[in-house]
This record gives C-alpha cells, sequence and structure tokens, in this order.
C-alpha cells in the first residue's frame, strides 16, 4: 500500500486500501495456480481478501466497492500509466487499442506492449443499448484520455485495426498532432497520383512492403495520409497500414509493419483475462457494465505485475526449470509459456517462494524510485542483478 500512495501521490487512502486488497485477492487466487477452465467468481474474490473479517462481511464490502463511482477506470488511468512507464518515459510509446466482449459488455482497451502482451492502461466498457450518442464518442474519449494522461514530453502512436479506420477520426488524430497507425479497408476509396481506386487496388509484390505517399484517403472527405501495403502469402489478405502523410522519418517502412504485427500481442491479453484469470465466469446482474468496470481495475494492475514477474530475470530461471520447448516453431518460437503463466508459477511454486519475495522487493524498489514495470526488467539487468 505504501509503494502504491508513493506511485499514485494524492489518491484518497481509502480508495489505495481497497485496491490494494483487491489486488492481493486476484494475485492469492493467481497463485492456486488456476489452469485455463478456471473462471473468476465475486464470491472467490471475497474469500481471498486478505481480511479478517466474516466472509459475508467480505462479499458486503466487495459489494460496495464495485458500487462505488469514486472508482473510476477514467481516473485510475494516469495512474495506470505510471505504474507502466514510470515517472521518465521515452519521447513517443506505441499503444494498442482494440475492443473485446466480456459476458455481453463491449470493452475497449489501449496498452502498452511487454514480453509478448499488452499490459492495459486505459479502458471503458459498455453495452450497447445504453449508449447515448455513438460508439464514435466513446473511442474518440478514451484516446483523448490516454493522451491527457501520459507524462510531459511524452506522446502515443496509436496502434488500430480496421474497426478504427474512420476518416473523421483520421482528421482528429491529425489536427491534434498524434500520429498512428491504422489498417485500412480494402473497399474504400482513395486518390493516388490522380488517380481514383480503391485501397485495396493497389499495387504490391510478396514480402516487400511498399509505401505510398500523397494519398488522398476517402472518395470525399479526401484525408491526406501514407499508406504501406505489405503481404505475406501467408495471411489470409494483404495490409494496407495507414500512417500520417509525410512520416516516412518516424515512421520507417519496415518499422510499421513490425509495429503492426506487434498489435497482435494485444489479443493474447484477451485470452489471458478471459481464460488463465477466468473473467468469463464473472456473473454481474446489475449494471454490469460499470462493475465489470471496478472489477478490471484490481485485475489490470494484478496482470502487470504477472506479466512483469513472467518477463523478469527471476521468470527466466522458472522458465528455464519449467518450460518444455517445442519440436517444431509455432508463429516463430519454440517456447509453450507466455510471461503470464511463468509469473503464475513463480508466484504458485514453492521452490520459487524466495526468488518470487527478491523479485517484488526489487520491483518495489524501483516504483519508489520512479522506474516504471516496463522498463524495470531492463534496468536491472544493466545493473547485473539475477
Amino acid at each position: 500500500m505504501a509503494t502504491l500512495e508513493r506511485v499514485w501521490p494524492g489518491f484518497r487512502k481509502w480508495l489505495v486500501l481497497n485496491l490494494t486488497i483487491l489486488t492481493l485477492a486476484v494475485l492469492t487466487l493467481c497463485g492456486g495456480a488456476r489452469s485455463g477452465n478456471g473462471w473468476l467468481t465475486l464470491s472467490a474474490l471475497a474469500r481471498a481478501m486478505p481480511l479478517t473479517i466474516a466472509e459475508k462481511m467480505r462479499e458486503k464490502r466487495l459489494w460496495r466497492l464495485l458500487r462505488n463511482k469514486s472508482l473510476d477506470a477514467g481516473v485510475m488511468t494516469p495512474l495506470l500509466i505510471r505504474l507502466v512507464l514510470g515517472e521518465r518515459p521515452p519521447a513517443w510509446i506505441p499503444i494498442v487499442v482494440d475492443q473485446t466482449t466480456i459476458r455481453g459488455v463491449q470493452t475497449i482497451v489501449a496498452g502498452i506492449r511487454l514480453a509478448g502482451r499488452t499490459l492495459p492502461v486505459a479502458f471503458t466498457c459498455f453495452q450497447y443499448d445504453e449508449i447515448r450518442k455513438s460508439q464514435n464518442v466513446i473511442e474518440s474519449a478514451l484516446l483523448k484520455l490516454v493522451v491527457a494522461s501520459l507524462p510531459p514530453g511524452c506522446k502515443p502512436l496509436f496502434l488500430m485495426d480496421r474497426g478504427y479506420a474512420r476518416v473523421d477520426l483520421l482528421r482528429e488524430l491529425r489536427l491534434l498532432d498524434i500520429p498512428y497507425l491504422i489498417r485500412g479497408r480494402k473497399q474504400t476509396m482513395i486518390r493516388v497520383a490522380g488517380e481514383r481506386l480503391s485501397l485495396g487496388r493497389l499495387r504490391y509484390r510478396a514480402r516487400r512492403p511498399k509505401r505510398y505517399v500523397h494519398v488522398l484517403y476517402h472518395g470525399t472527405k479526401r484525408e491526406p495520409v501514407d499508406v504501406v501495403v505489405y503481404h505475406d502469402p501467408s495471411f489470409k489478405e494483404p495490409w494496407f497500414l495507414l500512417v500520417p502523410p509525410e512520416s516516412e522519418k518516424l515512421l520507417p517502412t519496415t518499422e510499421v509493419v513490425q509495429l503492426y504485427r506487434e498489435r497482435m500481442w494485444v489479443e493474447l491479453t484477451f485470452r489471458d483475462w478471459k481464460t488463465h484469470l477466468g473473467v468469463r465466469g464473472l456473473q454481474l446482474e446489475s449494471d454490469p457494465a460499470r462493475r465489470l468496470e471496478r472489477v478490471l481495475l484490481a485485475l489490470t494492475v494484478a496482470y502487470i505485475l504477472l506479466v512483469h514477474l513472467g518477463a523478469s530475470p527471476a521468470g527466466r530461471r522458472v522458465r528455464q526449470d519449467c518450460e518444455v520447448l517445442r519440436r517444431v516453431p509455432r508463429h516463430g518460437t519454440r517456447r509453450r509459456l507466455g510471461a503470464l503463466t511463468i509469473g503464475i508459477l513463480l508466484l504458485s511454486l514453492a521452490r520459487f517462494t524466495e526468488l518470487a519475495r527478491y523479485e517484488l522487493l526489487a520491483l518495489l524498489r524501483d516504483l519508489r524510485r520512479g522506474v516504471g514495470c516496463a522498463a524495470t526488467a531492463a534496468s536491472r539487468q544493466d545493473r547485473g542483478e539475477p
């Protein structure tokens, strides 16, 4: 709790305390090395809370917390960003934005890449029948929240799929001077070199990315963009990647392709949430969108810590001891276990108790020094620690 107060100064103590309790409850459940079929329930979460009170009182406390409007995902976004990036992040940071469905609730997530996963730093939950204006307004508000929550001097690069390839969003990001990398829809009309054609008719060669500059995106609104076309024969269809105009210096063509490849990591994070952490088992009957947001806050802090443990030097020791490599590489790697699974094993196996304790203490020290989780493992390697 003292570390959270250091990372999140000025926050109400009762909120920090309750978030700490919920995070410890999630870590306790994960310490049981739950299988991929485990479903998370509010009763299990209440039983795992580190409190010396009766079970009925635990459930009431959890129920009151999930109804408390002060526990808001938007308010917590700057704190999650600081937890991941620390006080001195790089000048620009790729942030993946994508949407998934959890128990019928739509969830838009913005996250930072680490160890083959996307660490969520901002999210919003909603149901289609409760939208007052449009989903476009919700998406735009989340992006602006992320921009406003980043430390001074740090700018995001938003990585998004075809669902966000709206010309109005592209124009809004350009006017705000926010770089983006968005996969375009092949049927959208464009103008390039004076010729009008659909995006899908741009010429390309297999495995050789080609960049088109001074492209006008959309048949009537004509938003200026650069387009990078890339096709791997193993893909179902080529990628038509939209980036800001005249941005080759900031976003070289080969780097654009690599960044979009890594956008896929967010799908693994969604799988982790639903399967390994058991979010798909939650039963939230009243006001499910708001209550899910509050559960995800505690889950997110625990998830960030677990992925950090899995990517740490201690996690590499666990991997050497527990992992059986594949005979044939899959998706370019022989590894079977992800960073989340390694972090869970580090907490759950008795022979790694001291190693886990050492790693957690090292993480707490780094957080107090203003070093975020995304940079902690690298900084420890630079210092020569095990």
